[in-house]
């Protein structure tokens, strides 16, 4: 979601209001003196957007309410959010499509109805969190924006700073979610893992049934090889063969030449069937081979684990009772025992496959066999047999093939329909074993996605701490699995001054240099309230600022800062806000707007 528009609005005909100001498809600068009400207009940004402000009690006096105006892909959003001590937002979603423009306006009263829905609508995860007090809670605006607002007061003092924490391991799971990495605390993650565990014994049981289907199937072609292009090819050929039978006056000719053609067909097909009886053959031949070098294997295993009983049976060798010392040689002896005996079985169970598969293509190949014959016989049978008998015998013949033909067909393209859907069946599961690999806790593999996070946040930040002239801090930065950082062996909390100010925006600047490089376009924007420019040189934040136009304007991402020492020299792609209302000792940016009544 980019930032497009802002306007506060007065609350009378002579209540304080701002200019329409337009954010920079970049850099949007806010820049004048202190006392200017440059931080109003940076908090109306992140309370439009269901962030909790306390504003001073002249701007509520004065301003009735918010609107800003976003864009998220195709849509536009425009959020309207009353200056009041209840919450009240209004948000109106326009798309435009091939049958025109729709508006969508819903209105909210709660901050976690509001949440749930701009958090669906710019495709974050809005699953059950757990809640410091165990109970299920949800993911706030209030509670992701942090990563994106740094707030004047609080924002410079820690990586993530959100005004209630109310969640377990609230920036973790606030960053996890940005990512698009699984919660570490999902509350339904149990609940998730019993459906998946259920829906997956469903797919087993599926997969069994398809499985013996495809199997009946497979037997009812009783080893035939032919797909169903090649039975409508052949079908087509012997449709053909008939018409001209029935049209051509040369009987004789015709009878012997489509004779002729089903013999090299039926030849062709026992050709194949042939070469596959061999293939399974030695298959089978080399499973038993293997099926004789497991039970070898067994043999020995066995030997060697009752040599060993042998051997404990010596006292001199350890006479404590309850010997441990072949302990890991017996763990290991059953586990290799398990796991070869498990082989035998999958062994014997493909044995006993490819053998009634060899059975049905040596039948088969029996069935080719005596076809030939007959076909052979009916053609050397032509010159004593009569024409018109010739014809109804090659009649016969064709029509029987085609019938055979197209009950083939149609087993055919059962078992195509059958195996596309066993196909799918073992993708689902697939899937499944996936979700519940990641949903249960005794899984400890990690996920390459948050590893490879970690890996690029230690580079960048390191990166940003060289940008912004930063010393006296390590270079051995630790990134832990909840993203905590440690500069060798400091935490954050002991850091300070200057050098805290530096590293908290080379954090924030790090986890934004990262988020908008991938996929993800939830937010993109990244806000700053006046940093504490005393503890900074000024070339060193101009430095910063600067890199971050450059990887804004190569991605698709704003920067929204305000300053009142350093000035920052827009250029394309950027804008500045300065104070335009006259006020008692200097210009402001909330003022009366005068009205034609």
């Amino acid at each position: 979601m980019k930032l497009l528009e802002l306007k506060i609005e007065p609350v009378e005909v002579d209540g304080w209001e701002s200019e329409l100001l337009t954010f920079g498809d970049d850099i949007t600068q806010l820049y004048g003196p202190n006392g200017c009400g440059k931080t109003p207009v940076i908090h109306s940004i992140a309370y439009a957007m269901g962030y909790p402000v306390r504003y001073r009690d002249d701007i509520q006096r004065n301003c009735k309410s918010i609107l800003l105006k976003a864009s998220h892909k195709e849509k536009i959003i425009v959020f309207k959010r009353e200056l009041s001590s209840s919450f009240n937002i209004e948000c109106q979603i326009s798309e435009k499509s091939i049958d025109g423009e729709t508006n969508d306006i819903n209105s909210f009263y709660n901050e976690k109805d509001f949440s749930l829905y701009l958090l669906n609508l710019l495709g974050l995860s809005t699953a059950a969190l757990t809640s410091v007090k165990n109970m299920p809670t949800y993911p706030y605006i209030s509670t992701f924006l942090p990563l994106f607002y740094v707030d004047q007061d609080l924002g410079y003092t820690s990586a993530y700073k959100s005004q209630s924490n109310f969640i377990k391991d609230q920036y973790a799971e606030m960053v996890r979610m940005s990512i698009g990495v699984a919660a570490k605390n999902s509350y339904e993650k149990k609940k998730h893992l019993i459906e998946n565990k259920n829906e997956l014994n469903s797919v087993d049981s599926e997969i069994v049934s398809t499985e013996k289907f495809i199997e009946t199937l497979m037997l009812q072609r009783k080893g035939s090889l032919l797909s169903s292009i090649d039975i409508e090819d052949r079908l087509q050929k012997l449709k053909d063969r008939l018409d001209e039978l029935n049209s051509n006056q040369d009987t004789s000719y015709s009878s012997k030449s489509a004779i002729q053609t089903l013999i090299n067909e039926n030849l062709s097909e026992k050709n194949k069937v042939n070469s596959r009886i061999k293939d399974l053959e030695e298959r089978i031949s080399g499973f038993s081979k293997i099926k004789e070098e497991i039970e070898i294997e067994i043999n020995t295993l066995s030997l060697n684990e009752e040599a060993k009983r042998i051997f404990t049976s010596f006292n001199e060798i350890c006479s404590n009772k309850g010997c441990q010392l072949f302990l890991s040689s017996s763990k290991s002896y059953g586990k290799n025992l398990l796991y070869l005996k498990d082989q035998i079985k999958d062994l014997d169970r493909n044995l006993i496959y490819q053998e009634e598969r060899l059975e049905e293509f040596r039948l088969n190949f029996d069935k080719l066999k005596g076809e030939i014959r007959k076909l052979k016989i009916n053609l050397s049978d032509e010159q004593s047999a009569g024409s018109t008998q010739n014809l109804v015998n090659t009649i016969s013949e064709l029509t029987r093939s085609i019938i055979d033909l197209q009950k083939e067909k149609e087993i055919v393209k059962r078992l195509e329909l059958e195996e596309r859907k066993y196909s799918r069946f073992l993708d689902k599961r697939e899937q499944l074993h996936n979700a519940i690999a990641s949903l249960d806790d005794r899984n400890t593999t990690v996920d390459l996605k948050h590893l490879k996070f970690r890996t690029d946040f230690k580079k960048q930040l390191r990166e940003w701490l060289d940008v912004l002239s930063t010393k006296n801090i390590s270079n051995n930065i630790t990134i832990d699995s909840d993203f905590n950082i440690l500069f060798g062996t400091e935490k954050l909390s002991q850091l300070s001054g200057s050098t805290l100010l530096r590293v908290i925006l080379a954090i924030k600047a790090a986890f934004f240099d990262i988020y908008i490089s991938s996929e993800l376009s939830a937010f993109e924007f990244l806000i700053f309230d006046t940093p504490k420019q005393h503890d900074i040189e000024t070339e060193h934040f101009a430095a910063f600022i600067n890199k971050l136009k450059t990887i804004v304007t190569k991605k698709r991402a704003q920067i929204i800062f305000s300053t009142t020492e350093y000035h920052y020299n827009s250029r394309g792609g950027d804008t500045e806000w300065i104070p335009n209302f006259p006020g008692t000792e200097q210009n402001m940016f909330l003022g009366v707007i005068p009205k034609n009544v």
